[in-house]
């Protein structure tokens, strides 16, 4: 039974067991690009050998969280990569990255929300563990150079990076508090008018978490804002009366990981202090679409790791 602490406060809907990420140095071979009669198949495209992929990305985050989880591989029930970068559309970059770490045959899908991607996925995959999963794995995942191209992914600048979190049912410890994600059928025009889109959205969406949560803003210790679209986070933390010291933007830094950004910030949150223990962080995201998530979630003291560099060549 909850304490009238935890009753009073909300409780979580699943713990955060692990939180992993893999960020290969600025020198690693990027994969290599297959077009015209290269493209001779699925199986030939992807190999672990062919370098820095999202495949590989994402294996290697899975890695690192699996690592420090202390959570048998048999107990994943689900798989979920957030992307805008998948390297093939079948199979997808959950059951890439399933085959390559050997994990149980279950159910595994990419989740594409552009910057929302891993918020969304997030809201998928913590009502499967409030449902009763053992565990779900949950990936954001960018690669600067895909195998094959998708359409309209022209022009947009990518980093390599992916984060990955162990999802398990709740216990005292804090995790996943309330979730929330949406969007708009069709952009309310180009410029200010669709910003104004993004904003109304996102301050929506923190609203609903936080009521969700049991918290006032005043109570959230973190805001982790959207790095790719900085103005829309300082126009959302004036409106919210949110002191910039209590947020985590660094645009320069995080802005073009775009999927992986939110679970990426949120391990360097934790790893330098800003986040610890029994402290609350609210989680925001919007992007193209126009899409927007959210998340308030507190800290219970999970494993973090960050994988080596080279980890994609063991994939």
């Amino acid at each position: 039974m909850p304490s009238l602490a935890q009753a009073r406060r909300g409780l979580a809907l699943g713990a955060i067991a692990g939180l992993g990420v893999y960020r290969p140095p600025a020198d690693a071979q990027p994969a290599r690009r297959v077009t015209g009669a290269d493209l001779t198949g699925v199986a030939y495209r992807v190999q672990p050998d062919q370098g820095i992929s999202t495949p590989a990305l994402a294996a290697g985050a899975a890695r690192a969280a699996l690592g420090v989880a202390h959570v048998l591989t048999s107990d994943i029930e689900m798989i979920i990569v957030g992307t805008t970068t998948p390297d093939v559309l079948w199979p997808t970059t959950a059951c890439l990255v399933q085959t390559e770490l050997k994990l149980p045959m279950v159910a595994s899908f990419d989740l594409y929300a552009a910057e929302t991607s891993v918020l969304s996925a997030l809201n998928v995959g913590i009502r499967y563990v409030a449902a009763g999963a053992r565990a779900v794995l949950l990936i954001g995942a960018e690669s600067d150079n895909q195998l094959v191209d998708l359409p309209g992914q022209g022009g947009r600048v990518h980093s390599r990076a992916a984060a990955a979190m162990l999802l398990t049912p709740a216990g005292d410890e804090g995790g996943v508090l309330s979730t929330t994600a949406g969007g708009a059928a069709q952009p309310d025009g180009n410029g200010d008018a669709q910003d104004r889109t993004l904003l109304r959205g996102l301050t929506e969406a923190a609203a609903e978490c936080l009521q969700k949560a049991h918290l006032a803003i005043s109570e959230i210790d973190l805001v982790i804002g959207e790095q790719s679209a900085p103005e829309i986070t300082q126009a959302w933390s004036r409106l919210a009366g949110v002191a910039s010291s209590r947020i985590l933007l660094d645009e320069a830094r995080y802005g073009s990981l775009l999927a992986a950004a939110p679970l990426t910030a949120l391990y360097d949150a934790v790893q330098t202090g800003r986040l610890q223990k029994g402290m609350s962080a609210l989680v925001l995201s919007c992007g193209s679409g126009p899409t927007w998530a959210a998340a308030c979630l507190r800290w219970g003291g999970g494993g973090i790791a960050e994988a080596s560099p080279g980890v994609e060549r063991r994939a």
